[in-house]
């Protein structure tokens, strides 16, 4: 007996592309095609692995593949594939498999020639172009409700509803209040050994930012001439206001705005360093080069710590331990300055493991590999909560943070977070009742090294 090939089956990791598989397994139901996919599981019942096989080996006309650098990797997605090239080759059709490209992806050898759609520049585009090919492949088309309710229910499964009234939002920007007035350009005295001056400047624990052959710092003369010492005398050429330099520039040292802002975010994330450093907390360093600051167990204990300000109240562990899988995690935080639409401080919370509250587990991919995993499960309220226990533990529980730049100079912070007011709300029932079972979110670990950051933007 001929099997009747009537659908289309999409491909796809989840949860990555679980966004972009409601988004087309809905149109295209509703457009009358029969659409399998591995999302529809979420309905519950029914025995989805038998299903699904059977989707792509007997009822497919077409074998839809979301290909994403991560997603592509992924175990279930690999197995989809061999399935489809399995069948493709069974009945003959060389255009069985179709690749919806949504970004550049490392394609399997085995499909490694097939055409792909491209939906990088919009997926209703990719979808204009997709439409044509399931009509020339004769995939049928028939009239069912159902299936359209099915997929509709499906993405108001996660909605939620917008609340009359204002609501207040704790961002991750940590204001800037206050600043040195001006800032200077320091240059080595003539007949100086340059490659000394050269390794010193890069070995320097001052927050400095690097410019021609000198610096530019807010730290003092005589502070910076006591780090570089009598060999390598150093004078003051040239002073900015800094107001002037971060929104003008400096024209006298040829430095555009835009110049002069990255060299603002290399000062401060050098005094930021030196803060964390002196607050006793141990560094990460991430493939993009940048620290992650987090503290041991020792320092931090796996107690919870309370933080108040006005209706900003909580507590939550900054170090916490699973004893299911015997190993410590600990917040860390990495923080990059930025001048607009303000000035501030911009944090981005991240989670690192040890074995025993102070050595860091294995190498950074699988440190990576674990994160992804282990805080899958960690809603907003809940990274919210630990950023504002993390700076009400550094600053102990004051309004601001102040961070040296230099003998006598520093930058304010403003504590806590900065806040923002939406004019309407949204109810979001399954973040209130967010446990804490860490233990049990560990799962399988997968494959994506993809530096994505976990606890960044606005809640």
């Amino acid at each position: 007996m001929v099997a009747l090939r009537d659908s289309v089956f999409i491909s796809h990791a989840t949860p990555e592309d679980n966004a972009f598989t409601l988004w087309l397994g809905g149109r295209l139901t509703a457009l009358g095609y029969h659409v399998f996919a591995d999302i529809l599981r979420l309905k519950g019942g029914d025995d989805w692995e038998r299903i699904l096989e059977d989707a792509i080996r007997q009822r497919a006309k077409r074998f839809l593949l979301v290909a994403t650098p991560g997603g592509i990797q992924k175990q279930g997605v690999r197995n989809e594939i061999n399935l489809a090239v399995e069948t493709a080759k069974k009945i003959g059709d060389g255009g069985f498999i179709v690749p919806l490209r949504l970004a550049a992806y490392p394609p399997p050898l085995q499909i490694a020639q097939t055409q792909y759609i491209n939906f990088e520049k919009g997926w209703a585009q990719g979808l204009a172009e997709l439409l044509p090919l399931l009509e020339e492949a004769n995939v049928p088309k028939h009239t069912a409700p159902e299936e359209t309710k099915a997929w509709q229910s499906l993405q108001l499964k996660d909605a939620r509803s917008i609340t009359n009234g204002p609501e207040q939002l704790v961002s991750n920007w940590l204001k800037v209040t206050s600043l040195p007035t001006s800032i200077a350009f320091f240059d080595f005295k003539s007949g100086i050994a340059l490659g000394s001056a050269q390794k010193a400047r890069a070995d320097c624990p001052l927050p400095i930012a690097l410019h021609n052959r000198g610096f530019l710092s807010f730290a003092p003369l005589h502070q910076l001439q006591e780090y570089f010492g009598p060999n390598l005398p150093i004078e003051v050429i040239d002073t900015c206001d800094i107001d002037t330099f971060l929104s003008k520039g400096w024209h006298s040292q040829h430095l555009a705005p835009k110049d002069c802002r990255p060299k603002f975010t290399d000062i401060v994330r050098r005094a930021l360093d030196a803060h964390f450093s002196s607050k006793g907390l141990r560094s990460f360093e991430y493939a993009s080069g940048r620290l992650a600051w987090w503290a041991t167990a020792r320092h931090a204990t796996l107690d919870q710590h309370t933080f108040a300000w006005d209706s900003l109240r909580g507590r939550r562990q900054l170090v916490g331990r699973s004893e299911k899988r015997g190993f410590y995690w600990h917040y860390a935080v990495n923080c990059i300055a930025r001048t607009n639409p303000l000035r501030h401080v911009r944090v981005t919370g991240r989670v690192v493991f040890t074995s025993n509250g102070s050595d860091l587990i294995g190498d950074t991919r699988r440190l990576h590999r674990m994160r992804r995993t282990f805080c899958k499960g960690w809603r907003n309220d809940k990274w919210r909560d630990l950023l504002l226990a993390f700076w009400y533990w550094m600053s102990d529980g004051a309004e601001f943070l102040d961070i040296a730049l230099g003998e006598g100079n520093a930058m304010r912070l403003s504590l806590p977070p900065h806040l923002f007011t939406a004019p309407f709300g949204i109810s979001s029932p399954s973040d209130a009742l967010q446990d804490d079972q860490d233990d049990d979110l560990l799962t399988d670990y997968d494959d994506d090294t993809d530096d994505s950051e976990e606890g960044d933007g606005v809640d």
